[in-house]
């Protein structure tokens, strides 16, 4: 070989040929080289075949150590997973919906476990106070915590991550009926956790059900056109005001809210709820620059905006 000579080499038994040394062939296939060390390399390596033989089986070690660094960088790359993203995507959910579903606040530990223990205390206090009107503290705030917890879903006043709408290839209503339906379906699983503890025969306990759905779907209806505190002020103001007008002393935990006809009221209204989110479903599609939705027919109808 002629000109310049790679780093390491070394000559043949007769003296009269250069070959690569074996260091430098393995630093070749395992790790970049310098330029002024590299491109001596290459082109003796073109005009050897005797290194070019010895350089297979490094280089086949070389393919191995890509394969681990491709395994390597997956698991750097890939997000971390909560529990219930993780759940959700042992279901079946889609990664990007079981993604924005996961990432809110009303889905936090924080979030679930301040309601757990507002839920205990309310259960706690109907079964050590002697008022007869105990229990209808569980029955007035089971509804409302479900109604917040749903309605921290619709808005950026309350979930930062509400944007991801903006750029999200599912629509805005179905989203936010995936991320409502979350935290349903937990804050159901709480609620009959703590009705579980009521001093009361098994039928009334459950008469937090549908006050929960009916708070829920009215609240969800009135954020498509509204922003979402006071979609919340509102709905929570007609359950107060309806909580006042069942009270009864004379009946159990306090409140007609237990009793069939009054029950058949609330689902009726639940019903009327979720039509309402039905034909007003755009709405979540429609944001001006601070996360809210628009006006029908404003300047941002039929788009999305980024705050």
């Amino acid at each position: 070989m002629t000109g310049t000579q790679p780093a390491g080499h070394t000559h043949g038994p007769g003296g009269n040929s250069t070959h690569l040394g074996p260091d430098l062939l393995r630093a070749y296939a395992t790790r970049p080289l310098p330029a002024e060390t590299r491109d001596p390399v290459e082109a003796h390596l073109d005009r050897c075949a005797a290194c070019r033989e010895r350089l297979s089986p490094l280089m086949a070690d070389e393919a191995e150590l890509s394969s681990l660094w491709e395994l390597v960088d997956r698991a750097t790359d890939e997000p971390t997973r909560s529990l219930l993203e993780r759940f959700a995507l042992r279901l079946g959910v889609p990664e990007d919906a079981a993604r924005l579903c996961a990432a809110m606040p009303a889905l936090r530990w924080s979030w679930w476990g301040g309601a757990a223990l507002l839920v205990l205390l309310t259960v706690v206090a109907a079964r050590w106070s002697e008022s007869t009107s105990a229990p209808l503290l569980f029955f007035a705030l089971v509804p409302a915590l479900s109604a917040v917890g749903v309605v921290a879903v619709t808005g950026q006043r309350f979930d930062p991550a509400y944007v991801w709408l903006a750029v999200s290839p599912l629509g805005g209503f179905r989203v936010v009926l995936l991320r409502a339906a979350a935290v349903q379906v937990l804050s159901l699983a709480l609620s009959a956790a703590g009705a579980a503890g009521l001093p009361l025969p098994f039928p009334y306990t459950l008469g937090w059900l549908v006050p929960s759905l009916m708070l829920t779907a009215v609240c969800l209806a009135l954020s498509s056109r509204m922003d979402a505190l006071p979609a919340i002020t509102l709905t929570l103001a007609a359950w107060a005001v309806w909580l006042a007008a069942t009270y009864n002393t004379d009946l159990p935990a306090a409140t007609r809210l237990l009793l069939p006809g009054t029950q058949l009221a609330m689902a009726a209204v639940a019903l009327l709820g979720i039509g309402a989110l039905v034909v007003l479903r755009d709405g979540f599609d429609r944001f001006d620059k601070q996360g809210r939705t628009a006006a029908p027919g404003g300047p941002t109808a039929g788009t999305r905006g980024l705050a």
